[in-house]
């Protein structure tokens, strides 16, 4: 019996709707906030790309799936490679139309994004309780973390990109680099793509800036391979 058990979490990467901005959020403060210790994430893209240590824990572990918008991607691409997922959020469906005016990116975020996004994250934290069992780990509430300088705007240590000539700062970057390198992905052209959609998880990319991304991801993983 596992004396740690852990639930995982796998989220939507869809960009083109604000659900899916609150999805990622969500599961980002659930994780590093609210049940850091119960919690692993699962990251989408390599779990479709064939990332088998993913689709084991998938197998082996009660998953939630949270999607943006009923077409249910993540839970969708679990069930295809791993099973029957044991919760599946729709963010669209929880929301419903107390926040009609939220923003896709997060630069643009107002009150009702944070609130949005405190709603799903403790709907999936409530899950997670319920799948584990037992007494639920003392958290601050909303009200209280954002009283606290909000602890959920501290995530991983972030590394740079140059964009446009600037510094911009990719929260969890060199973890992410890890976890591709660690799966083999070799820092070549064809893995442009792969970066960049695994990135998108976790960080705003404008659509039109998608080009200047894929090529500093790929210029800073393929300096992270060599000097690791």
């Amino acid at each position: 019996m596992d004396i740690n058990p852990k639930v995982g979490i796998i989220c939507c990467s869809g960009e083109e709707i604000p659900a899916g901005t609150v999805s990622r959020l969500a599961v980002r403060r659930v994780l590093e906030v609210l049940r850091p210790d119960r919690t692993v994430t699962l990251c989408l893209p390599l779990f479709l790309a064939g990332g088998e240590e993913e689709r084991e824990f998938a197998r082996r572990h009660p998953t939630i799936s949270v999607d943006g918008c009923g077409k249910l991607c993540a839970k969708r691409g679990t069930e295809m490679y791993s099973g029957t997922v044991a919760v599946s959020l729709d963010v669209a469906e929880i929301l419903g139309d107390q926040y009609p005016d939220l923003h896709r990116s997060t630069r643009q975020k107002s009150l009702d994004d944070k609130a949005a996004v405190w709603l799903v994250a403790e709907r999936i934290a409530v899950e997670v309780d319920r799948l584990l069992g037992g007494d639920s780990p003392v958290t601050e509430t909303s009200d209280q973390a954002a009283t606290a300088g909000c602890a959920c705007s501290q995530p991983a240590p972030a590394m740079n990109l140059e964009i446009h000539g600037q510094p911009v700062p990719v929260n969890g970057l060199a973890m992410i680099f890890e976890h591709l390198r660690d799966r083999g992905v070799a820092p070549t052209e064809d893995s442009g793509e792969a970066l960049l959609e695994t990135v998108r998880i976790y960080h705003p990319v404008p659509e039109e800036e998608s080009g200047l991304y894929r090529e500093a991801l790929l210029r800073a993983y393929q300096h992270f391979w060599r000097m690791t």
